[in-house]
């Protein structure tokens, strides 16, 4: 396994997305419309092929580690870092601090293995369901974990189940709260039902069905390269072009096993992998959010006019859920 080596342009990346956290961020985001006034064109390359940044929620792992034990946990980790570390795929992580261990391990191997963490806060309250103050208090404290652990800046936040506020209040205060913390929305664009997929996969490998965990595993990878092509085409109605996009997954054993796999066919279908910030640059980011409401939404669905429906997500989770079992 490798350890502590990341590649070479993760490692030229981490340098210069350095450069861009905290004020210089700020500035470089209040200047970006301007700078990108009249191209019709993202800085971003999509001379070989569509950019997509790979990121997981919910780390260390989905669900917490208490029951699966502290040896499996590291583990599971090395393996799934191995997975990307040999596709030299630069992910983030988005860690909910009630899952880490009590000494933070598995989060020290995702540092030590060069990839970027970001917070995804403690408890996972909704925030459709929670009083703003006590919502933020909760990011605090995940905030101030990470960093007792990491010593890092942390500069990426994502809204758990994706729900950023349902009145324009409660969305406009806490997303000022979160830019006075220091932290960037992580959108997502390509969001999915692979949690439901990692469900099924679980309960097959518990009860020792291989052929039902093969069949869930296929069903993963075709989920994601469909997911992939919906949004693709989504940004090409709403933006007439193709925009960077980010892949929402979540650090469950159905990725352990089978997100390399996922990711060549995602590759093999028209992405190419950057890193989070790269794709951030995408102006489709700097659009405003034109969304109110209690739904977790799809950054290409939130852009004004927002869009609060997506046939193919529902359909989509529905086969799987008919064909796996419930959500």
């Amino acid at each position: 396994m490798r350890r502590g080596k990341p590649g070479i342009r993760r490692v030229f990346t981490s340098l210069f997305t350095g450069l861009l956290s905290g004020p210089v961020s700020l500035l470089l985001a209040g200047l970006a419309p301007l700078l990108f006034a009249g191209c019709g064109e993202p800085g971003l390359d999509f001379s070989e092929g569509v950019p997509l940044a790979i990121t997981f929620d919910d780390l260390p792992w989905t669900g917490g580690t208490d029951g699966i034990g502290r040896g499996a946990a590291l583990e599971r980790t090395d393996r799934l870092i191995d997975q990307l570390e040999a596709r030299d795929v630069p992910a983030v992580g988005l860690v909910t601090c009630r899952n880490l261990l009590s000494d933070g391990g598995a989060i020290r191997r995702w540092r030590q293995a060069g990839f970027e963490l970001g917070n995804h806060s403690y408890n996972h309250f909704d925030l459709n369901r929670t009083d703003p103050a006590e919502w933020l208090d909760d990011v605090r404290k995940c905030h101030d974990r990470l960093h007792a652990l990491t010593r890092d800046s942390i500069r990426w936040f994502r809204y758990p189940m994706l729900h950023e506020g349902a009145t324009v209040e409660v969305r406009d205060s806490v997303a000022r709260a979160l830019t006075g913390m220091g932290y960037r929305n992580a959108h997502v664009t390509i969001d999915n039902s692979e949690w439901v997929l990692a469900r099924a996969y679980d309960q097959a490998v518990r009860g020792r069905d291989s052929l039902r965990a093969a069949e869930v595993a296929d069903a993963y990878v075709e989920h994601l390269v469909e997911a992939g092509r919906h949004f693709r085409a989504v940004a090409r109605e709403r933006f007439g072009r193709e925009t960077g996009q980010v892949l929402l997954l979540h650090a469950n054993r159905l990725a352990v096993d089978h997100v390399g796999t996922a990711i060549d066919a995602l590759v093999a279908d028209g992405f190419v992998i950057r890193s989070l910030p790269e794709v951030m640059t995408d102006p489709v980011f700097l659009e405003p959010d034109g969304y109110v409401g209690p739904r977790g939404l799809s950054w290409l669905y939130r852009v004004e006019p927002a869009i609060d429906d997506d046939p193919w997500d529902e359909a989509a989770e529905a086969a799987i859920v008919e064909r796996f079992g419930g959500s």
